[in-house]
């Protein structure tokens, strides 16, 4: 067996479709292929086609015309024949319709999921991809199969608006006929009299047939959300009236071959109902709508003998029980590694981020870690998340409400979500809680025996903004941040080294993370006014311990006329920032707080960034300025110190003199300046990579699920 591959393809006047679906197969990346074309005794000229691209394709293409339509069943049986037919046979076998063009990357994704979900327990036998409209943009068309209580199967999200809501990797019922990538192994081994298919299905509903056989022997079917392809579908279940008579026979007689094969008792429970409520409407429509259909009844009944020996032949060879194949009725998907339990996040306030750090690392970590195959559950809060968001990225998210004071946001959401958690996260065994001040609510995650990772970031007792009531609270927190998580997590080598000398409390010291994205020139620049290259930027929360202020003030002892571009807010702070603002030189230009695009366009053409803050650990607009090159000009404290390294322009923030010359030194030579940007890039590239951050935490969650 090699590694290669063969893409099945069944043709009925489809000439329109194959000049793109040859320029798909072009780019293709990945294992080497042939493509083999079974045509139906096309009328349209796609032979003819066929053949002149396959005198120009650079793989080899074989063309098997046929005279007379066999339909799909009957077509993919002669082309899956020829590629087993070949030595050595093709280890993997993508069965591709010719209005389907795949990504370039699509099979070399499909192929890579399926090695890395296979277990001996759990042989992966196919994998389908995530297939969007071609004449509606951002539209679903499929994302896997799933079944219904009334035994239909269906395409997962179709015709949804693409939001992000299929975005892992999950173990699902099957995949599609037009572009799902199966094992030739599995493909032999659910054979039934040497074919792949059952030639009686003819079309439709013959690929639902086949991923039952997998499913019964047990092969499991992967989606894989990273592989894209495009899918001009024609035959939609709200167009049946449009259909041919034809196309309505093969469909409804398939349904009872469906069920006649492949119905147990074990289903019984979950569909009866649903079932026969739905068998009596099809009934009343056939009668009244769609007579035509009637004979799909009498071909049943002439071919009873025959269709009882192939179901008999059927379950003689199943492998699994009926009750584990009836578990995919009224079920999307299971998870595509279940050894690896759902995980919690709690304490943020939630994504997809739009406010600080704790937010933008959980944006870019839960969607990792379920694109591994982890369930993950981020809570978020009412008045930053929309209510009705359900998942983003592939996490599912709870949005809970809370008091939108300056001291009750947190500690009242954070309670909600542990109690929330306790009595609904079936199956969580680990959490990761952010901030300090949450420590306290850990103990209400023990009766579900959820074992919790504290992020505990800076020194917070120290920050100017609280009040002695809130720093007596995250004193208080910081003891109870080495008693009550099964883990504290730092993510700065001085943090770490405060809870050892102070508590004798060692943590799990994990980083944080950047991943440039630059988008030059972005129309930010227009919008405020900015030249690439020749302004200064400043971001982070306009709070005291951040020292915007400081950095407004020094700035109009500072020569030229290049602007300072403040971006940041804070919500309990109205009073600080507008006595700044007040104050502020005329080239300091206040956007309020940007994110996204804009914000990677500001760092993307920023002459160098100034980083100002005193307290905390490592400060993520200060790696992710080091991630996009950007000169960074650093407040000397120990944290930044550690971040920064030898990239930094170091400056005491309370010497005014000092600060003014970090802003000279970037303004005086810019190819200076330039240089230590690229340092700074270097530096971030080394230390600060969200997949390495991925891998740290999913080791720490691997220890605390197995306690």
């Amino acid at each position: 067996m090699t590694s290669g591959l063969a893409i099945c393809t069944v043709t009925w006047n489809d000439a329109v479709d194959l000049p793109h679906f040859f320029d798909a197969l072009a780019t293709l990346q990945g294992p080497a292929f042939r493509l083999i074309v079974v045509d139906n005794a096309s009328s349209d000229g796609t032979v003819e086609s066929l053949r002149g691209h396959a005198g120009t394709a650079g793989f080899p293409v074989e063309v098997i015309a046929l005279d007379g339509n066999t339909g799909f069943a009957g077509g993919l049986n002669r082309a899956i024949e020829s590629v087993f037919a070949t030595d050595p046979q093709p280890e993997w076998v993508l069965s591709l319709n010719a209005d389907a063009w795949p990504a370039p990357d699509y099979a070399e994704r499909l192929i890579e999921s399926a090695r890395r979900f296979t277990i001996a327990e759990r042989p992966v036998g196919a994998v389908a991809g995530r297939l969007l409209r071609a004449d509606a943009e951002g539209t679903i068309d499929a994302c896997g199969m799933a079944l219904t209580r009334s035994w239909r199967h269906v395409d997962r999200g179709s015709d949804q608006a693409d939001h992000g809501q299929y975005a892992v990797t999950e173990r699902v019922f099957g995949g599609t006929g037009a572009a799902t990538l199966f094992l030739s192994a599995a493909l032999q081994d659910a054979a039934v009299d040497g074919r792949v298919l059952d030639d009686d299905f003819h079309s439709y509903r013959e690929d639902a047939e086949l991923c039952f056989r997998l499913q019964e022997r047990g092969w499991q079917v992967l989606y894989e959300p990273r592989a894209r392809a495009v899918h001009r579908r024609v035959n939609l279940a709200r167009r049946r009236r449009e259909m041919s008579p034809e196309v309505n026979f093969h469909s409804l007689k398939n349904r009872y071959l469906l069920q006649y094969y492949h119905r147990t008792l074990a289903d019984l429970p979950r569909t009866f109902l649903a079932t026969a409520i739905r068998e009596l409407g099809i009934v009343a429509y056939v009668l009244l709508r769609e007579r035509s259909s009637l004979a799909a009844f009498g071909w049943l009944w002439r071919h009873r003998r025959r269709l009882r020996e192939r179901r008999r032949l059927i379950r003689s060879r199943r492998l699994v029980s009926a009750r584990a194949t009836a578990r995919w009725f009224g079920r999307a998907s299971l998870p595509a590694n279940p050894e690896r339990p759902r995980i919690l996040m709690l304490g943020s306030r939630g994504i997809p981020a739009n406010y600080s750090g704790y937010e933008t690392m959980i944006e870019a970590l839960a969607p990792r870690l379920a694109e591994r195959g982890w369930r993950v559950t981020v809570y978020c809060r009412s008045h930053y998340v929309d209510r009705r968001l359900r998942s983003h990225r592939g996490v599912e998210l709870v949005v809970l409400p809370t008091f939108r004071t300056k001291y009750g946001d947190t500690p009242v959401h954070t309670l909600l979500s542990c109690l929330h958690a306790t009595l609904f996260a079936w199956g969580a065994r680990a959490a990761l809680v952010v901030n300090g001040a949450n420590a306290v609510f850990l103990p209400l995650l023990w009766p579900r025996r959820i074992r919790t990772a504290l992020h505990v970031d800076g020194i917070e007792k120290r920050r100017a903004k609280w009040g002695w009531p809130g720093r007596l609270v995250y004193a208080a927190s910081e003891r109870l941040a080495c008693l009550l998580p099964g883990v504290t997590v730092t993510d700065a080598d001085v943090i770490a080294a405060h809870y050892r000398a102070r508590y004798r409390r060692e943590s799990t010291m994990i980083r944080y993370g950047v991943e440039p994205e630059p988008l030059p020139g972005h129309p930010i620049l227009d919008e405020l006014g900015l030249e690439p290259r020749g302004y200064f930027l400043y971001v982070s929360r306009f709070e005291p311990e951040n020292n915007p202020h400081r950095v407004v003030a020094a700035y109009r002892n500072v020569g030229g006329d290049l602007p300072l571009v403040m971006v940041g807010d804070a919500p309990y702070a109205s009073d600080f920032i507008a006595a700044m603002k007040r104050d502020a030189d005329p080239r300091v230009r206040f956007p309020g707080t940007v994110f996204g695009e804009g914000y990677r366009g500001l760092l993307s053409s920023a002459l160098a960034t100034v980083h100002a803050t005193e307290v905390g650990g490592t400060h993520p607009a200060l790696v992710e300025a080091m991630g996009y090159g950007n000169c960074v000009l650093v407040n000397d404290e120990p944290a930044n110190r550690e971040t920064a390294g030898d990239a930094g322009v170091y400056f005491e923030v309370e010497d005014e003199a000092s600060l003014v010359a970090a802003f000279e030194f970037a303004r005086a030579k810019p190819e200076r300046t330039r240089r230590r940007g690229e340092r700074a890039a270097r530096r971030a590239a080394e230390e600060y990579n969200w997949d390495r951050v991925a891998d740290e935490y999913e080791q720490l969650f691997r220890r605390l699920s197995n306690r």
